[in-house]
């Protein structure tokens, strides 16, 4: 199983309008992409984010599916340019060393794939995890 999980806080600039439409479409992809076997959206408690995702699958196909899902296009579109601070990383009882960059390499893939999520995803002032390559 993997377990991927997204943090996010909004820039001030985002509102609480816009904040639940981003939420409602996390909800949304956790609804509707397939391999998606269990999935929670909301408040994030115990850090310096606002808010948080998870969502369940299976394997690696399972999760690429859910990259490249236009559901989950749609989130990114709304949503990315919202955030101030993001961060994503995965869990896994997998015992794979190379999980890692498998996992880089989907999102790589998925960047590949969506050119648009690949500029917004520059443009989040922070960002760090699963597929992100060091910035300067």
């Amino acid at each position: 199983m993997i377990y991927h999980v997204i943090r996010a806080a909004l820039k001030k600039t985002a509102s609480p309008e816009q904040a639940e439409a981003a939420l409602e479409s996390w909800r949304e992809t956790g609804r509707s992409v397939p391999s998606v076997r269990s999935w929670v959206v909301g408040r994030d408690h115990g850090g310096e984010f606002e808010y948080g995702a998870t969502f369940v699958f299976d394997d690696l196909d399972g999760m690429f599916e859910f990259l490249i899902h236009p559901a989950t296009l749609r989130t990114d579109l709304i949503g990315l340019e919202l955030i101030e601070n993001m961060q994503i990383f995965d869990i896994s009882d997998d015992d794979d060393p190379a999980l890692s960059d498998k996992i880089a390499a989907l999102h790589r893939r998925r960047n590949e794939h969506s050119p648009e999520v690949s500029g917004l995803l520059a443009d989040v002032p922070t960002y760090l995890g699963a597929g992100v390559d060091a910035r300067p």
